[in-house]
């Protein structure tokens, strides 16, 4: 096979891959999302707020315990299967889930005993807060018990990847958001509309605050029932993804055969394998975590500070809710691209890297960077241009908080880049440098958190966000072309026509609102306006992307522009 043929075939494999990820995880958000919808129309935005606080908590557990294994395993595989050590990798994986299964227990074991100390670090400039302390207790140890699979499930999707199957983790990513949802929002119902009344519920509940009706922003006894049914489906979601990877896992025989040991293999010592997977995996703690770890400083000094200015527990917790359970999970939809991008992206630049082929790594990060920036930029440029009826849409019951989507969506072009500079760094050996640079960022994000909300108030910490991932895109950028001796100019150069793109998109699309967008808000206006607006974006910004070349350039040669003769 031709040079220019294995390219191709590589690129044609990891356009595939990235497809494939990129499809389950958009869905996956997507329906992290709509579900968001009917759940906060029945629990509120305190309830919300509520869910939001244990799962940030949960995340961050979920970070610690998989230690990062699951993506420096894809890399670990991909790199000896490169070496044609295809034993290796089996040997490393068998040693990698026992070590999954027993973080994962002691994670539980943490989360579910410290939830009294953390509940009680967010609201504690209140001195009428041990009723939410009470209830965010009891909704953390319920989200803690899927700490138990999670890790192992990870360890499995992680193995698949390395092998550049991309479909278990997909089609598992999004069994579990169904299974997951289903259960969050019977459970939901249940609670609330069946069982309200029951022996059962309403002692439990009167316990918790009550069963009396309240406005969306505060909490009672029986959202507080409802939103710790909700995150137990954390639980039984991974359940459901767990039996789909061993489905795939029986499926997959031709890898398994392909890990025997072929003769003349080296036998490697299992210590020093697992120190070079924890060198793998320690820095992709930092770009894992880094994220929960934003909204936890969020979490304990946003809340804390609007509380000090003068706010109520219910305002000041709304804020927190309406910025990181709303504005942050719409924002996570285009970020999910490049999560996906960066999923596939290690193993790739891993294998051309471990070979030396330094201009192909120059090549693939160069095209790895350009795809994500072209889905990124028009998504974060749509986000801001119909952030009103959007957020209307999903949450009629809550239009106020529009104005933290307005302001908080172009962090999600600043969290795209970071997460595909931190896999490229991953990619080339250079994994220390991400927790150099996610450091400084989280160190920013620190120090501008209460000095931005005291000044703008709750969105002021959306912009401590989007500060903080500017100082470590900068560091990343710096290190990767000071590594690869990278060339930026035609990165630099589609990037601008890209953003010129979203220009006249962003005018098609607000020129639409005029026309769309009624001065009486209505949640059927806001449905109408979104539709609409979201059609003449892409088909603007798609037509821009086509006529331009850039879309057959970037996504193959079904999207080019061919002039008729």
């Amino acid at each position: 096979m031709s040079s220019s043929a294995k390219q191709d075939s590589g690129r044609a494999s990891f356009v595939k891959g990235t497809l494939l990820l990129s499809a389950g995880n958009l869905i996956s958000r997507m329906l992290g999302l709509l579900y968001t919808f009917p759940f906060q129309a029945m629990v509120g935005i305190a309830g919300v707020t509520l869910y939001q606080a244990a799962y940030t908590y949960y995340a961050i557990m979920i970070s610690i315990s998989t230690a990062g294994i699951p993506v420096a395993v894809s890399k670990f595989i991909a790199k000896y299967n490169a070496l044609g050590e295809y034993g290796t990798s089996q040997r490393l994986f068998r040693q990698g889930m026992k070590l999954m299964l027993a973080t994962g227990v002691v994670a539980f074991l943490l989360l579910f005993f410290a939830a009294p100390w953390l509940s009680e670090l967010m609201v504690r400039n209140s001195e009428n807060n041990q009723q939410y302390i009470d209830s965010l207790t009891l909704v953390t140890r319920s989200v803690s018990f899927a700490l138990l699979l999670i890790p192992a499930m990870s360890m499995v999707r992680g193995y698949f990847q390395g092998h550049q199957d991309m479909a278990p983790t997909a089609i598992s990513q999004v069994v579990e958001q169904i299974v997951r949802i289903l259960f969050l929002l019977s459970g939901t119902m249940l609670v609330l509309f069946v069982f309200a009344d029951s022996d059962f519920i309403r002692p439990i509940a009167n316990a918790l605050g009550g069963t009396q009706s309240v406005e969306t922003t505060e909490l009672n006894g029986l959202k507080v029932i409802a939103v710790t049914i909700a995150t137990f489906s954390a639980f039984v979601g991974a359940i459901g993804s767990f039996v789909v990877l061993m489905m795939y896992w029986k499926r997959r025989k031709d890898i398994h055969r392909q890990t025997d040991n072929p003769a003349g293999t080296p036998v490697r010592s299992m210590k020093s394998l697992l120190l070079e997977l924890l060198s793998y995996s320690i820095p992709i703690v930092m770009v894992g975590v880094s994220t929960p770890l934003y909204q936890l400083i969020d979490q304990l000094t946003m809340v804390n500070t609007l509380l000090s200015s003068g706010a109520t527990v219910s305002e000041a917790t709304s804020a927190y809710g309406f910025l990181t359970g709303n504005a942050h999970k719409i924002v996570l939809i285009p970020v999910s691209i490049a999560a996906s991008v960066s999923m596939a992206t290690i193993p790739l630049v891993t294998r051309s890297f471990t070979t030396g082929d330094m201009q192909k790594v120059r090549n693939q990060v160069n095209h790895i960077f350009q795809v994500s920036f072209f889905v990124t930029i028009p998504a974060v440029i749509g986000l801001v241009a119909l952030a009103e009826p959007l957020f209307g849409t999903l949450f009629p019951g809550d239009r106020e908080g529009w104005v933290y989507l307005l302001h908080y969506a172009p962090s999600a072009f600043f969290l795209a880049y970071y997460s595909v500079a931190a896999a490229i760094l991953q990619g080339i050996n250079r994994q220390y440098f991400t927790i150099f640079a996610t450091s400084m960022g989280l160190l920013a994000k620190l120090a501008l958190n209460v000095p931005f909300v005291y000044w703008l108030g709750g969105i002021g910490a959306g912009y401590a966000t989007i500060a903080g991932y500017i100082v470590a895109i900068v560091l990343m950028v710096w290190m990767i072309q000071r590594s690869l001796h990278f060339p930026y100019k035609q990165l630099l150069r589609r990037t601008i026509l890209m953003f010129l793109m979203g220009a006249a998109m962003f005018a098609a699309v607000y020129l639409s609102l005029l026309v769309t967008l009624q001065e009486e808000a209505s949640w059927g206006n806001d449905i109408f306006a979104t539709i609409v607006g979201v059609i003449v974006g892409m088909l603007v910004y798609g037509y821009l992307g086509w006529r331009s070349h850039l879309a057959g350039k970037l996504l193959g040669k079904r999207f080019e522009y061919r002039r008729n003769v």
